[in-house]
């Protein structure tokens, strides 16, 4: 039972007022903040663009040929309730954050939690961990650290590899909020730098990754360092189609199979008109409105 105990869940209506007006003051500051790999939240920049990234870099992954790639698609446990307050005002005073600001924020980590039992209220206890989901600013800044740690890890190192397509940019990972999917190349020396990096970052916020529901995905391994990077992690086998921000990622090219969702779903929003006797330029227009909003979402 305490495993799914969500502490912001226990905050009055005003602290979440006051959070999400510290949280608005916060935002326009993230452009300047946020590496590229990074785009919730941020202005001028579209979850399309995970997507899409993420779309081509999965290609022809079931082919198992070609260079040795590895992706690690990451589920943080309770993301938004397990990050650290004292990892957190660290990391807004390093970026530098006025102090006046975080003195907002550090005002809203002290509050008091008491549990009703039997209708009494029992006691009092301190909040250590969490974050407003509502308002998730704050955490897309923390995210930020693992950004700044791969950096510097790799960086550091003289054996890693990035990932097919993906040395000109250096792009090691794809962050949009608590969704995070990390690539390198399959070679296990790569694959420790990510690791070490996780490892560090979970040392200091206070995520943790969820082996359960995190997935492993390799193509163009041998079955030894398949295994090897398997045991290393010791996150779940995934299989393709993954779903990524909402959107199904694929290997192979698209084909009617993998459209099949989306027709029904735009049928399905178009059915309710057909006695509605649209001329041909209102149909057009319906039509045009309804896959806008598709992709919009």
């Amino acid at each position: 039972m305490m495993k799914e105990f969500r502490p912001i869940s226990c905050c009055n209506n005003l602290y979440k007022i006051i959070a999400k007006i510290i949280a608005n003051r916060i935002k326009p500051c993230l452009p300047d903040i946020n590496s590229p790999s990074q785009s919730a939240f941020v202005a001028g920049r579209s979850i399309g663009d995970n997507i899409l990234l993420a779309q081509e870099l999965i290609r022809n992954y079931h082919t198992n040929i070609g260079c040795p790639r590895l992706a690690l698609k990451v589920d943080f446990k309770k993301a938004f309730d397990m990050v650290d307050w004292g990892f957190l005002l660290e990391t807004l005073a390093a970026f530098p954050f006025p102090p006046r600001v975080i003195k907002w924020i550090k005002a809203l980590t002290t509050p008091k939690f008491s549990i009703s039992l039997n209708g009494e209220l029992v006691g009092f206890f301190s909040g250590k961990r969490g974050l407003r989901q509502g308002s998730p600013y704050l955490f897309v800044i923390a995210m930020e650290v693992l950004s700044k740690i791969l950096s510097k890890r790799i960086a550091d190192s003289h054996s890693f590899k990035f990932h097919s397509k993906c040395d000109k940019i250096k792009l090691s990972h794809l962050c949009f909020a608590d969704d995070l999917i990390m690539l390198c190349h399959g070679s296990p020396s790569s694959a420790h730098v990510l690791k070490a990096a996780i490892d560090e970052f979970s040392l200091l916020s206070g995520l943790l990754a969820n082996h359960a529901k995190s997935n492993i995905f390799t193509s163009g391994l041998s079955s030894t360092t398949n295994q090897q990077l398997i045991n290393l992690f010791g996150y779940t086998v995934g299989s393709l189609p993954i779903r990524y921000l909402g959107i199904p990622i694929i290997s192979t090219k698209l084909c009617l199979r993998d459209c099949s969702s989306l027709v029904d779903k735009v049928s399905g929003r178009l059915y309710s008109w057909l006695n509605c006797g649209l001329s041909y330029a209102g149909r057009s227009q319906l039509i045009v409105s309804v896959l806008s909003s598709l992709q919009v979402f």
